[in-house]
């Protein structure tokens, strides 16, 4: 099990890799926004304005991260991690607010008339690049916002795939416009910008569901079923539920057990309740269990109720 104290470990790897974010953006913002208004490719610049908006936001994410990782106080008692969940909803409508721009900036261009950028293979060039950097850093970005359970960091990673998408488009029409197309160039920027909005409104929604106390998933409860199930002195469990605050789960749940049991026996198997959980989790959980006494009265509500994980 990953310890509360982990989290200021966490937060360094996160800062880490948001560093190396931060320098790969600059360098391609700098270059698709000055090679763009060079050879006047609306694309390109779109691609540049978008580089700007994840230079911003990686700022965002290691601020997140480092005040989310502070240990519960007085007023938090159950510590910041919301301030992440909140951090990636600022990333996610900054990805969105940058996809409505551009898409708005391209119907506008198809609309006036668009005009065929001059060497368009500089427009190529810098979106292949963008390619394989931004390739790069979603894998690097989602292995460790896997690892340390990063709402904020795995919207980044899903940022930098969807400019590898982008950039795609970007390369597309920039090998149209070598083949003289004029409309290749605006296509493909409207392209990037639709493909944004779609990867913004899907971020949005999932921080949505956290910040408004969401399930914790069903790969999660499926794992938390499991260990209960598999605790020969647990006769039957209810109510359970979960729900993440940052990289945290906070879960509760009541289980039903023998009623001659005293009281320290009961208390050795929700130990053992909570170090299943810690090995089947791989991740802090703040546990809450309730005691149920397995007697006929409290199974004849519980069958009434379509419990089915009654045993005996």
């Amino acid at each position: 099990m990953k310890s509360l104290d982990s989290l200021a470990t966490e937060a360094r790897r996160i800062t880490a890799i948001m560093r190396l974010g931060i320098v790969c953006n600059s360098f391609l913002m700098a270059s698709k926004v000055v090679v763009g208004f060079a050879v006047g490719s609306l694309a390109l610049i779109a691609d540049g304005v978008n580089s700007l908006t994840d230079f911003i936001t990686d700022f965002a994410v290691i601020i997140g991260a480092k005040i989310g990782s502070k240990p519960a106080d007085e007023n938090h008692p159950y510590g910041h991690g919301k301030i992440e969940t909140f951090v990636a909803g600022i990333v996610a409508l900054g990805v969105l607010s940058v996809g409505l721009v551009i898409s708005y900036t391209a119907i506008r261009s198809l609309i006036d008339g668009p005009e065929l950028p001059k060497n368009a293979w500089a427009v190529a060039g810098v979106a292949a690049i963008t390619i394989v950097v931004k390739e790069f850093l979603f894998h690097k970005t989602r292995k460790v916002a896997d690892e340390c359970r990063s709402a904020s960091l795995k919207a980044k990673a899903w940022d930098h795939r969807s400019d590898v998408a982008g950039s795609s488009v970007v390369l597309a029409g920039g090998v149209g416009s070598m083949f003289q197309w004029p409309y290749a160039d605006v296509a493909a920027g409207l392209t990037v910008g639709v493909v944004i909005v779609g990867v913004g409104a899907r971020l949005s929604f999932d921080t949505l569901i956290e910040l408004t106390e969401g399930w914790a998933g069903k790969e999660t409860y499926d794992s938390i079923g499991k260990v209960l199930t598999g605790i020969e002195e647990i006769r039957g469990w209810h109510k359970l539920r979960a729900r993440r605050i940052g990289r945290e789960l906070l879960m509760d749940v009541h289980v039903m057990l023998d009623p001659e049991l005293t009281v320290a026996e009961s208390h050795k198997i929700v130990v053992d309740v909570e170090t299943k959980l810690a090995s089947a989790l791989d991740w802090p959980v703040n546990l809450t269990i309730h005691i149920d006494p397995d007697n006929e009265e409290i199974r004849q509500l519980r069958r009434a109720a379509g419990d089915k994980t009654l045993k005996g």
